[in-house]
């Protein structure tokens, strides 16, 4: 997947979610849908913890919440993936994000 730069409104929720742990605990459930989807999926993307999604879904803290979401932006905004669970999947977890 082409890298991709993130508009400002993502950036600011990013960091909303790296400076509140409990805004990120309530968007575990959501990112582990959108984990979950990206396993199914076959995605592949730069990941350093060479874990599975569904290894990063089963075990998602809330610290794990800001990557996920960045992850988010990528997909829904990437003209690579024709997904549309997933693509849906990450809109979901964008909207849970903004409406916290």
């Amino acid at each position: 997947m082409a890298k991709m730069s993130l508009d400002e409104n993502a950036k600011q929720l990013i960091k909303k979610c790296e400076e509140d742990k409990e805004l990120a605990s309530e968007g575990m459930g959501a990112c582990q849908v959108m984990l979950e989807e990206m396993d199914k999926g076959n995605l592949v993307m730069d990941d350093e913890t060479g874990q599975s999604y569904l290894e990063m879904a089963q075990n998602i803290k809330p610290e794990d919440v800001p990557k996920v979401l960045k992850i988010a932006f990528l997909v829904r905004d990437s003209s690579d993936i024709s997904d549309a669970n997933l693509k849906n999947a990450a809109a979901r977890l964008i909207r849970a994000m903004e409406m916290l």
